[in-house]
């Protein structure tokens, strides 16, 4: 293969790569802060929730309601629970990808 093709082929691969990590990313930036919370739910994934004050819950979620948000199992308290407002939340971390 030429120089200029071995480039393109791997240009392609990159961009294609990229394209597929991109699509199996759990979080949505175009849904709401509550649907975002339902997928993750749904898919079971561990997530860290980071509140606006500055604290942060490594758990899974349970419950998803209009206001509230229930976190399971959290890190290092394995027999409680905690509530949160949904309001609160600054930022949620969420497992995208496989090695």
């Amino acid at each position: 293969m030429k120089p200029s093709r071995v480039g393109v082929v791997i240009l392609v691969g990159c961009l294609l790569y990229s394209a597929i990590a991109l699509a199996q990313s759990p979080l949505n930036a175009q849904a709401t802060m509550r649907d975002n919370l339902n997928a993750l739910m749904a898919a079971k994934k561990p997530v860290v929730i980071i509140l606006k004050n500055g604290t942060s819950y490594r758990a899974t979620i349970g419950s998803v309601g209009d206001h509230f948000v229930v976190l399971t199992q959290p890190s290092q308290k394995e027999f409680f629970d905690v509530l949160v407002a949904i309001d609160e939340i600054a930022a949620v971390e969420a497992r995208a990808r496989e090695q």
